[in-house]
């Protein structure tokens, strides 16, 4: 088992060796791959790539004279120019190598960038409902990856954990397994790089020369269609790598025909991406099933162990003979990193699981109960978790085992972080508090969007005005712990975009940007209750009467735009220092995700360009809308250098502005 190629690649330094940056711990673990042996870089650019103009000619000059040598003799010249033709294709070969393996590494350093950047913030042991560590409020290994290097952690944390789960497979890969598991990863990876340019010019033109934007949408295509027919051949094989490959690979748009006229609604409705993320999940539930099964098994050896060393009437019982060999315990049972790294996994695929089913509205994969917390993220022994005969000490993890998920978890986290003061966080504060403060929104954002799941899914089976009506209070009161909470926070966010470190930049905009999507969502389905009178009577005309839907829709609309606006407007930012130039123009071009962002740039610009009415005067919050459904097209544009949905979206909407204008 390896790690795809050339995976560690540090951040300061895009064309470093893998060891060369690596910890003393990974380095123990990493095999560097050479690209053709996981169907690597030599399969991902077509073979005339080397050749286009706008790389260095690897011709000789010998070749291009047309003056011959008058000493020479016929053999001779013949033996010179085949040793001259043979030194031209080594060169022009060696000339095609060091162009994959450098396209390689930038494309590594783009996802590096792109995922892992936002996985440190998203999915931590800090913020895992599944972790032990979940009320803590700074974890050491947290404040590394929060910091200015950080490592492509889960990548190498997934590729280490498929090494020991022979025992939740049953058996251990075979070798071709093993090479196709390796292969699935590389490719999904560097199909999800390549979706950014790599030659796009600064400002909001955002052209890319029309010979070089035809080569790169053939690596796409080309990339994109390998990472498709692998992930394909590969679905019958047990491997965290190959689920792992499925979560990037949905992330991942493909390439659509931009001369259509589509809306976003058709866009969404045939975009193929939730399927592999489903794929992704349902491996994944069946992996962690399978190893909460170990783990019950394993549970009464280690607590015989746990009474034999201390009953005193084992004492006069004769020992019983050791095998020669004593048997050695499962390090995917034994190891605290493996374990954990389970437990996030399965967390990723709940929360993008939740995030899917709400947009696309599709039916979850993993449900409220099998997403619970259950005993089988807690250690099988530890020194306060021993045997207690007294049933005196109860464990602590004992009582978080009843602890709903999609209750008030996420919402009491923060109170308890808070303390008595309930003093909202607010910027200026440290790099740490403000890393800390978006990491523990996260799974709020995550809990909303549930919320619109659920009550998608109690309008579908039909529930009763109070079920419906309890779930709208659900999420209500999410919204309220989110505007009490983190708020005012975002706002001196948007304020102080400029003066922001840049990753916490980076995951702001992204995280507000989901969390609006989030409410805009949320309007939609009670507009829906309303409209068919699904609800209660009371609580409809109070609903109606206060305007909630509409000020709903439009005030998180204006944030969008807000968020479009900053970034856009505070292009002169510190990104460029820690992110590859493909991402750092506008903060939002760091979003992994590209499909929710431009849902929430789109719907944002819709809801304000039907809000958009001309009046004659042209008054001032006529004025207001317009500019900022301008801001939305133009944060699209730069979304769609990367992805033909938003190019379509942003063309759609710009034309629709246009219309209601004349």
């Amino acid at each position: 088992m390896s790690i795809p190629y050339n995976l560690q690649i540090n951040n300061s330094n895009p064309y470093a060796s893998p060891e060369s940056s690596v910890g003393s711990d990974a380095q123990a673990e990493l095999v560097v791959v050479t690209p053709n042996s996981v169907g690597g870089t030599s399969s991902l650019l077509p073979r005339e790539y080397a050749l286009t103009p706008h790389l260095t000619s690897t011709v000789p000059a010998w070749k291009q004279s047309r003056h011959k040598r008058p000493s020479e003799s016929g053999s001779d010249r013949t033996a010179n120019s085949e040793s001259q033709l043979n030194f031209c294709i080594a060169s022009e070969n060696a000339a095609k190598q060091n162009a994959r393996a450098t396209m390689s590494r930038n494309l590594i350093r783009i996802y590096h960038d792109s995922m892992e950047n936002a996985l440190s913030c998203w999915l931590t042991e800090h913020n895992c409902p599944y972790s032990d560590t979940i009320s803590q409020l700074l974890p050491h290994r947290e404040m590394q990856e929060w910091g200015p290097s950080w490592s492509n952690r889960m990548c190498i944390r997934v590729c280490r954990l498929d090494r020991v789960s022979s025992s939740i497979r049953g058996r251990a890969l075979s070798a071709e397994e093993d090479t196709k598991a390796a292969r699935v990863l590389h490719l999904a990876i560097m199909s999800f790089a390549s979706q950014w340019t790599q030659h796009a010019q600064k400002g909001t033109g955002a052209s890319v020369p029309s010979a070089i934007d035809h080569d790169e949408r053939s690596i796409r295509k080309k990339v994109w269609n390998e990472a498709r027919h692998a992930l394909e051949h590969s679905s019958s094989i047990p491997s965290f790598r190959v689920a792992f490959a499925n979560i990037i690979f949905s992330l991942t748009q493909s390439l659509l025909d931009r001369g259509q006229e589509v809306s976003l609604g058709e866009l969404l409705e045939n975009d193929r991406a939730p399927i592999y993320l489903e794929t992704a999940n349902r491996q994944i539930f069946t992996f962690r099933h399978k190893f909460a099964r170990l783990q019950r098994e394993a549970a009464p050896k280690v607590r015989e162990l746990g009474s034999g060393s201390i009953d005193p009437t084992t004492a006069s019982v004769p020992r019983m003979q050791q095998p020669s060999e004593p048997q050695q315990p499962d390090p995917l049972l034994s190891s605290q990193e493996h374990r954990t790294t389970i437990d996030l996994m399965f967390w990723l695929g709940v929360m993008f699981d939740t995030l899917s089913a709400a947009m696309y509205q599709r039916p979850l994969v993993v449900s409220d109960e099998d997403s619970q917390i259950s005993s089988s993220s807690r250690p099988l022994a530890e020194p306060e978790d021993q045997i207690d005969f007294d049933h005196w000490n109860i464990p602590s993890r004992q009582i978080r085992r009843t602890q709903d998920v999609w209750g008030d978890l996420f919402l009491r986290s923060s109170k308890e972080r808070q303390g008595s003061s309930q003093v909202q966080p607010r910027w200026p504060c440290s790099y740490e508090e403000a890393a800390s403060i978006l990491s523990e929104a996260t799974p709020v954002k995550v809990l909303l969007y549930r919320r619109v799941t659920q009550l998608q899914t109690l309008v579908y089976r039909g529930a009763s005005p109070d079920q419906i009506e309890n779930g709208i209070q659900k999420a209500l009161l999410v919204c309220q712990h989110w505007d009490s909470t983190y708020q005012s926070f975002m706002v001196d966010c948007v304020t102080n975009h400029e003066l922001l470190p840049s990753r916490i930049q980076s995951w702001y905009v992204i995280l507000d940007s989901h969390w609006h999507l989030a409410a805009m969502l949320l309007a939609d389905v009670l507009e829906s209750i309303d409209k068919c009178r699904l609800g209660s009577d009371i609580a409809r005309e109070a609903r109606q009467t206060t305007h909630l839907v509409a000020t709903v829709r439009t005030n998180n609309a204006l944030a969008v735009a807000g968020l479009a606006r900053a970034s856009i407007q505070g292009q002169d930012s510190l990104m460029e220092r820690h992110f590859h130039d493909s991402l750092s123009e506008v903060a939002f071009l760091v979003e992994p995700w590209t499909a929710v962002l431009v849902h929430s740039f789109a719907k944002a610009g819709y809801i304000l360009l039907e809000d958009l009415d001309i009046p004659a005067d042209h008054n001032v919050y006529t004025e207001c809308l317009r500019q900022n459904c301008d801001f939305l097209i133009r944060a699209l544009q730069y979304l769609g250098r990367k992805s033909d949905m938003a190019f379509l979206v942003a063309r759609n909407l710009s034309r629709s502005l246009e219309s209601k204008l004349t």
